[in-house]
C-alpha cells in the first residue's frame, strides 16, 4: 500500500494479521450461519408495490424476532398462480405456504397435500373472524386455509352517464330491468356494460349469473347440471347482452380494459372490484372529484330465481400450508404473526378499497377507519360489507356452498369447458341447448377420467 508521501508502508505486524484472519473467520462463520437459516417460501397474489412493501416490512420484523428463519416472499399475478402451483406440486417442490382459491384448497385437501392451520385461527380468535370466511376452508374438523382478505364483485357505474340516459340509479332487481337500462345507456361510442373477455372471467360470470337465476353447476350427486333450464336462460341472457349492450371486440378486452372503458366513458357500467378505485383516480380524476362513480350494493336476478337471492363472488384467496414444503410449521408461525392486529391492519391498508379485513376487530378499529382512501371510497367499502353481511357471497366457481365438497371443481374451472360453452353460443352459432349438451358430455367425461364419477 502507498501512503500520501509516496513511501511504502511497512509490512503489517503479526498481531494485525491475526486480527484480520479472525475477522475473515468470523465472516465465514456468519456466512455458514446464514446458509443454515431456515428459508420459508411463501407465494401470494398481491404483486402491487404497496402490498409487497408492507409484506417486506412485516417479514423484516418477524425475522428480527426469529433469528435463524428467513421468509422469502414471491408475489405472483393471480392469473398465473394455478399453473405455477400445479407445476410445483407435480415436481414435489411446492412453497411452504401460498394463496389459492377456495376450490383449490378443497381439491388439494382431498389429495392430502395440505397441513391444517387451526393454530392460526386460534391465534386470531374464531369469534373475531367473519362467519363467511370461516366456512370457506373448514371441513373434516379442521381449517385448511384462511383468506388473506375478502371483497365482493359488484356493479360499478357512472352516475353522470346514467343521468344523461335517464336511467334510474336504484339497483336493478331483475335481468329484464337491468337489460332495459343497459339498452338506454348504449349508444355510438358508449356501451351499457363492459365485460372482461379472457376465459377466467367467463367462468366467473357463468356461476354468478347461473346462481342468480336459481341454477346450479352440479346436482346433489355431483353430476354436472349444465343442461338445466337455468343455464339455458343464462346463455340466452348473455347472448342478448352481447348483441345489444357490450363493446365491440369485448372478448379480447382485459379486466383492466373494463375499468379504462368506464373511466373514459366508453362504457356506463362494469363488474368490478374495489381496487379499481385507483384506476379511476388515475384516469378520471374529474369524474372522481364530481362524485360520479357509484356502486350498487346488490345485483339483479334471473327469471327462474324464484325468490333465491342473487349470487356474487367472494374474493377470498386463502393462505394454504403444504405438507411437502420444507418448513410448514415455520410457515404457520409466520401466518400467526401476519394476522396480528397491527401487522394485518398495515397489510389491509395497502389496498384498503379492495382488501376487506377478515377480522371484525380490524374493521371496527379507528386506526383502520382513519385511512383517507376509506373516507373517499367509503360507499364502495360499505356496499361490499352489505353483501358480505346480508347476501351470502360465494367463492369462485360456487353457485352453491355444497359444491365446495366436490374435489374436481378446480379441474372443471381450468379445463376451458365452460368458456367453450359460452363462446359456442356467442361466436360459433350454436344454440344454448347444443352448447350445454356438449359441455355436459365433456365435463362428465373429465370427472369420470379423474376417477370421481359418483352417479
Amino acid at each position: 500500500m502507498r501512503t500520501t508521501t509516496g513511501r511504502r508502508e511497512p509490512t503489517a505486524p503479526v498481531h494485525r494479521l491475526s486480527l484480520l484472519g479472525g475477522a475473515l473467520l468470523g465472516m465465514m462463520a456468519a456466512g455458514i450461519a446464514s446458509a443454515a437459516d431456515k428459508v420459508v417460501t411463501i407465494w401470494h397474489t398481491e404483486p402491487n408495490p404497496k402490498s409487497v412493501a408492507v409484506m417486506k416490512e412485516v417479514i423484516a420484523e418477524y425475522e428480527k424476532m426469529n433469528p435463524g428463519i428467513k421468509i422469502n416472499q414471491e408475489p405472483i399475478p393471480w392469473g398465473d398462480l394455478d399453473t405455477k402451483l400445479q407445476a410445483a406440486l407435480a415436481a414435489g417442490a411446492p412453497p411452504d405456504a401460498s394463496h389459492g382459491q377456495a376450490y383449490v384448497e378443497r381439491s388439494l385437501s382431498a389429495k392430502g397435500l395440505l397441513v391444517p392451520i387451526d393454530d392460526v385461527i386460534k391465534s386470531i380468535g374464531e369469534d373475531d373472524i367473519y362467519d363467511v370466511v370461516k366456512k370457506l376452508n373448514y371441513h373434516d374438523g379442521h381449517y385448511y386455509g384462511l383468506a388473506h382478505a375478502i371483497g365482493t364483485d359488484l356493479i360499478v357505474y357512472r352516475k353522470d352517464l346514467y343521468r344523461e340516459a335517464g336511467v334510474s340509479m336504484d339497483p336493478p332487481k331483475t335481468w329484464d330491468e337491468w337489460l332495459a337500462g343497459l339498452k338506454k345507456l348504449t349508444k355510438e361510442g358508449q356501451a351499457g356494460l363492459s365485460l372482461a373477455g379472457p376465459g377466467f372471467f367467463m367462468n366467473e360470470e357463468v356461476y354468478m349469473w347461473l346462481g342468480s337465476n336459481g341454477g346450479r353447476l352440479f346436482d346433489e350427486k355431483g353430476r354436472p347440471a349444465f343442461t338445466e333450464k337455468q343455464m339455458i336462460e343464462t346463455l340466452n341472457f348473455w347472448k342478448e347482452l352481447d348483441e345489444c349492450c357490450l363493446p365491440k371486440g369485448w372478448l379480447s378486452h382485459s379486466y383492466a380494459d373494463t375499468f379504462a372503458n368506464l373511466a373514459t366513458g366508453k362504457a356506463a357500467s362494469i363488474l368490478g372490484w374495489g381496487r379499481g378505485a385507483y384506476e379511476f383516480e388515475k384516469y378520471a380524476p374529474d369524474v372522481v372529484k364530481a362524485g360520479d362513480f357509484g356502486v350498487f350494493n346488490s345485483k339483479p336476478v334471473g327469471p327462474s330465481a324464484n325468490g333465491v337471492d342473487f349470487v356474487t363472488q367472494l374474493d377470498c384467496e386463502p393462505w394454504m400450508v403444504f405438507k411437502q414444503g420444507k418448513h410448514p410449521q415455520e410457515a404457520i408461525d409466520f401466518l400467526k404473526f401476519f394476522y396480528q392486529k397491527d401487522n394485518y391492519t398495515k397489510y389491509i391498508h395497502s389496498v384498503p378499497t379492495h382488501f376487506f379485513p377478515i377480522r371484525k376487530s380490524v374493521r371496527q378499529s379507528e386506526v383502520y377507519k382513519a385511512h383517507p382512501d376509506l373516507k373517499n371510497w367509503s360507499f364502495w367499502v360499505d356496499a361490499q360489507e352489505n353483501v358480505i353481511a346480508n347476501h351470502d357471497p360465494k367463492p369462485l366457481m360456487m353457485s352453491k356452498w355444497d359444491h365446495l365438497t366436490l374435489p374436481y371443481v378446480q379441474e372443471i374451472a381450468t379445463s376451458g369447458i365452460l368458456i367453450d360453452m359460452v363462446t359456442d353460443v356467442l361466436r360459433r352459432g350454436k344454440s344454448p341447448e347444443e352448447a350445454t349438451a356438449r359441455a355436459q358430455q365433456r365435463a362428465e367425461q373429465l370427472i369420470t377420467d379423474l376417477g370421481y364419477k359418483n352417479w
